[in-house]
């Protein structure tokens, strides 16, 4: 892949950190060589299932001071697990310090950062992967069977309670939570927090704007101008982000093969299937007022026809990034930054309780 040597030299890798809170980075074919998957999921199995060649994540938990207990030992314990997932040309980066403040905050959870669809060092087998290995519905099954591959799903069994799940994904990660399969879920507590999802069923200008922009990445001239337009299509997806997430999406974007950029991108824009959920009452939702990439009535009307009740919904002033802030990022991110993390640790806590009544 040819790279301007400015773009190629961003760096990025800003790692948080908090007092007591353990980052451990893992790779799924690490963990198959090293301890074996679960159940009958082997890493052939998870490449063909999904097409992607490897999984990439951030496992973070608190550790007690003076405890001596190792990461399988919390796994056991814990109230629960959250799963961050990020966008388009995105990695486990954009969250920023959301993860480790959470986790530092609960002290009893366990928070996965993943690299998700291709993107970060989580990459297809195929430069070009299928239709039906990297849109939104695929990505969700991709991590549902990541859960079973790691022993996550079904809950492990050498617990003495049921942990809790909060799945929390952003814009193509958003919309892929609207597609989580619910079998066996029924009596699990779980809740699904989607900010600025990139749902476009109902939004024909939309669908048409990121198809079009798939087709043209995926055409051989389009390597020409890659780098000449790369600043201005990040500056369309995140004009209000940090300048640290602002980086981290030229930094992928570079990085990324052609074809997973154009159709990742393509694949948002086409018209699938409508979710088919019945009930609704596990989400959660997060908009931005001036968010260019989702248009904030065409996903409330949707919203609405799904049944989804005001309270369910948070409309947030800010765009597609309405929960980064830093320099030349409007004043209000920062307090979105404060509301979208005060309404996960409430989450947590509520599942937690859930989790305890049953």
């Amino acid at each position: 892949m040819l790279r301007s040597q400015k773009q190629a030299n961003i760096r990025t890798a800003v790692h948080y950190t908090q007092e007591n809170v353990i980052t451990e980075r893992c790779y799924l074919s690490h963990m198959a060589r090293s301890h074996g998957l679960a159940g009958s999921i082997t890493l052939d199995r998870f490449r063909r299932q999904t097409g992607l060649a490897d999984l990439y994540w951030h496992a973070l938990y608190f550790k007690v001071p003076g405890r001596d207990d190792d990461f399988r030992a919390y796994l056991a314990d814990v109230d629960g697990f959250v799963f961050f997932m990020h966008g388009w040309t995105g990695s486990h980066r954009i969250w920023e310090n959301l993860p480790v403040k959470l986790t530092g905050k609960h002290k009893n959870i366990l928070v996965f950062n993943l690299d998700v669809n291709g993107f970060g060092q989580s990459p297809f087998l195929n430069s070009t992967p299928s239709a039906e290995q990297c849109s939104p519905p695929a990505l969700m099954k991709s991590i549902e069977l990541w859960l079973e591959a790691i022993g996550l799903w079904p809950p492990p069994v050498n617990r003495t309670r049921r942990p809790f799940y909060l799945f929390v994904g952003h814009s193509m990660s958003g919309a892929a939570l609207f597609f989580k399969d619910t079998t066996g879920w029924a009596n699990q507590p779980y809740a699904l927090y989607a900010l600025a999802p990139a749902l476009f069923h109902n939004d024909a200008q939309r669908k048409a704007f990121f198809k079009t922009m798939g087709v043209s990445i995926g055409l051989p001239s389009f390597n020409t101008v890659k780098d000449a337009l790369a600043s201005r299509v990040i500056d369309l997806f995140g004009p209000g982000a940090s300048p640290q997430v602002k980086n981290e999406h030229l930094r992928i974007y570079n990085q990324t093969p052609f074809g997973t950029l154009a159709q990742t991108l393509y694949l948002l824009g086409v018209t699938t299937d409508p979710p088919r959920r019945r009930d609704w009452h596990r989400f959660r939702v997060a908009l931005g007022h001036k968010d260019r990439i989702v248009g904030m009535d065409n996903v409330l009307e949707l919203l609405q026809g799904f049944n989804f009740k005001p309270s369910q919904i948070r409309l947030m002033q800010g765009d597609h990034y309405f929960f980064s802030y830093g320099e030349d990022s409007p004043p209000q991110h920062q307090a979105n930054q404060k509301t979208i993390f005060n309404d996960l640790l409430r989450l947590c806590y509520e599942l937690t309780r859930e989790a305890g009544s049953r």
